[in-house]
C-alpha cells in the first residue's frame, strides 16, 4: 500500500501554476489501480491526516469490517431527504401521479407517528408497535408496509443501505375479510335508484355497465368516448386507471343512449371532462339512495355505495353465464379469484335453482303390478305358446297367389332355467324373476 499528498501543477496561458489545495494519491494492497482524490485543504499536515483516514476506511471496507462510504453517508442523512429523492425518481420513470402521491402520504405519516427522522431510526420493532395500535383495514395496513418497503428497497438497490430492515415483516392476513363489505344492487333497487338520480343517472349507468371507479370517471374526457364506432367503446387512459394501463371498454346500448343525450344537453363539447359536476359526493349519493328506498347498509352490515356498482357488474356477468376469464377482463382484474370471490355477490346468485335442477335419485312412481295391469304386455309383440295342432288358416296373411312358405309364428320352447315375469315401468319393459313363468329372460 502506498499513498502521498501533493499539489497539482497546471499551465495557464503558457505559465506554470501550482494549485493551493492538496490532493491525495493512494493504492491499496492487492490492487493495481491508483486513486487520485481531492483533500480540500491547503495545509499539508491536514491533507495527510485526511488521506490516512480515507485509506484506513478503504482497507476496512475491502475486508468487510466497515460499510461503504455511500452507506455511511446515507445512514447519517435525514430520512425525508431520501424520500424526496425517491419521489423525484418515481416521477422520472413515469409512475402514476396518484400512486406517487399516495405513497408519499403514507411514508410521511409513518415517519411522523413512528418517530423516524434518520435511517437509523427505521426498525422492525418500531413499525410493529405502530401497526399494533391501528384500527385500519388489513388492506390499508399492507399498503403502508408496501410503501415504506418500496422506499427502502430503492435505497438498498442504490447502495444507501446494506439491507432493508423491514424486509422480513409479514403482511396482515385478511382471509377474505373486509372492513367495509359491499353488496351488489338488485335489479329492482337499481331501477329505483335511476328513477331518483335525475341528471346523475348517466353516472350510475356508467359505473354499473363499465365498472369504472370514481377517480376513473372523474378523469374521463369526451375524446375518450367513441359513441359512433361499431361497436361503441371508450378508452380509459393509463393516467386515470388504477393499474396504470390503457383499457378499451365496450359500451352497453343503454349507456350509449344516455351519453349521447348528455352530449346534446352539454352543447356537444369536443373536449373537457364528461361528468363535470355530476359525480355525486357521498351525502348526495345517500340522498339518492334514500329517495329510491334502497338501504345504504343492510342488516348484514353490507354497504351499497358507488363502488358497489362494480360488484353489481361482476354479479350480473355471473348471472348472465359469462365465462370467468371474460368476466375478469371486463372487470379489469389481474386475478380471477378477485372477480369470482370478492366482487360477485353470492347472495344474488340462483343457488336454489342450481340445487333443484340436480338429477333425482328417487323413482317417480312405484312399479306396476302384473295382477293389477294385465294388459301391459299389449304394447309389445304378442308372445304365444302354440298348440300341438297347427291350423294353416290361422297363418299370417301372404301376398296374393303366392303360397305360404312358413308360418310367421314359431313355438316358444320353455327353458327349465328360465324364470321371470314382465312388468312395465313407465315406457320401459323390464324382466324380473318370478317362479313358474314360461317366458325366457332376454
Amino acid at each position: 500500500m502506498t499513498f502521498n499528498v501533493f499539489r497539482a501543477k497546471k499551465t495557464i496561458k503558457g505559465k506554470p501554476y501550482v494549485c493551493r489545495s492538496y490532493r491525495g494519491r493512494y493504492r491499496l494492497d492487492g490492487q493495481d489501480k491508483v486513486h487520485d482524490i481531492p483533500l480540500y485543504t491547503s495545509d499539508k499536515r491536514v491533507a495527510l491526516k485526511r488521506l490516512e483516514e480515507i485509506v484506513r476506511d478503504k482497507q476496512l471496507e475491502a475486508v468487510g469490517m466497515l460499510p461503504p462510504e455511500s452507506i455511511r453517508t446515507a445512514f447519517q442523512s435525514a430520512l425525508d431527504e431520501h424520500l424526496s429523492e425517491y419521489i423525484s425518481d418515481l416521477h422520472a420513470v413515469g409512475r402514476d401521479d396518484k400512486y406517487v402521491r399516495e405513497l408519499n402520504k403514507r411514508v410521511q405519516r409513518l415517519m411522523r407517528e413512528c418517530g423516524w427522522k434518520q435511517l437509523k431510526d427505521v426498525t422492525s420493532n418500531s413499525f410493529l408497535k405502530w401497526r399494533g395500535k391501528q384500527t385500519l383495514s388489513t388492506k390499508t395496513l399492507n399498503d403502508y408496509l408496501d410503501s415504506i418497503r418500496s422506499l427502502l428497497n430503492w435505497m438498498e438497490s442504490h447502495q444507501r443501505i446494506e439491507r432493508n430492515p423491514l424486509k422480513h415483516i409479514q403482511k396482515v392476513q385478511s382471509n377474505g375479510k373486509q372492513i367495509r363489505p359491499r353488496r351488489a344492487f338488485t335489479h329492482e333497487e337499481f331501477i329505483r335508484l335511476l328513477s331518483a338520480a335525475g341528471r346523475r343517472k348517466v353516472v350510475y349507468l356508467m359505473a354499473v355497465f363499465t365498472g369504472l371507479r370514481r377517480a376513473e370517471m372523474q378523469g374521463l374526457e369526451w375524446d375518450d368516448l367513441h359513441l359512433d364506432a361499431k361497436p361503441p367503446y371508450l378508452k380509459a387512459r393509463s393516467s386515470t386507471t388504477k393499474n396504470g394501463k390503457d383499457a378499451i371498454i365496450a359500451l352497453h346500448p343503454d349507456l350509449v343512449a344516455a351519453l349521447k343525450q348528455l352530449h346534446e344537453d352539454s352543447g356537444k363539447p369536443t373536449a373537457g371532462t364528461v361528468f363535470k359536476n355530476l359525480i355525486p359526493r357521498m351525502s348526495i349519493f345517500r340522498a339518492d339512495m334514500k329517495r329510491a328506498g334502497v338501504e345504504y347498509v343492510n342488516a348484514k352490515g353490507q354497504t351499497a355505495d358507488l363502488h358497489a356498482m362494480r360488484h353489481t357488474l361482476a354479479t350480473n356477468l355471473a348471472l348472465a353465464g359469462t365465462a370467468p376469464r371474460v368476466a375478469m377482463e371486463v372487470m379489469r382484474h389481474s386475478d380471477m379469484r378477485l372477480t369470482s370471490k370478492t366482487y360477485t355477490d353470492a347472495g344474488l346468485l340462483p343457488l336454489t335453482d342450481a340445487v333443484t335442477s340436480l338429477p333425482s335419485f328417487i323413482p317417480s312412481a312405484k312399479p306396476s303390478s302384473l295382477i293389477s295391469s294385465p294388459n301391459l304386455l299389449r304394447a309389445s309383440q304378442d308372445l304365444s305358446i302354440l298348440d300341438n295342432k297347427f291350423h294353416p288358416n290361422h297363418a299370417t296373411q301372404s301376398v296374393e297367389n303366392e303360397p305360404v312358405k312358413a308360418p310367421l309364428s314359431v313355438p316358444v320352447q320353455p327353458s327349465p332355467e328360465s324364470e321371470g315375469w314382465c312388468a312395465m315401468q313407465g315406457s320401459n319393459l323390464r324382466l324380473l324373476p318370478c317362479e313358474g313363468s314360461a317366458l325366457p329372460l332376454s
